[in-house]
């Protein structure tokens, strides 16, 4: 693999390094339908994943630092899914009782 390749991925991974994506609930009142209305909304929060490198020599130094930037790049795509799976099921499920209760 090129070094820019290698460069590419790694800037990419440190980006997303902290992130994970979150469901957020939320509800507001509608005067129209006299009901609350509730939602999921999706925020992107920081997941701390980076710390401080604790190692005695430069192969644990190496390899902490692999496992973190292994943990980064699975943690944001996976958290994605998740609360994406959550939140349009989440919001199915209030649109339906929305439709119910407000009459459509």
């Amino acid at each position: 693999m090129r070094l820019s390749k290698v460069l590419l991925i790694s800037s990419l991974s440190l980006f997303l390094c902290s992130c994970a994506v979150m469901p957020e609930f939320t509800e507001k009142f509608d005067k129209k339908c006299q009901a609350v209305q509730k939602k999921v909304e999706l925020t992107i929060e920081d997941a701390g994943m980076f710390g401080e490198l604790e190692c005695p020599s430069k192969d644990d130094c190496k390899a902490q630092f692999l496992g973190q930037m292994l943990g980064s790049v699975i943690v944001f795509p996976v958290s994605a899914i998740i609360s994406g799976s959550i939140s349009v099921i989440g919001n199915s499920i209030y649109w339906i009782n929305e439709q119910g209760q407000c009459g459509g």
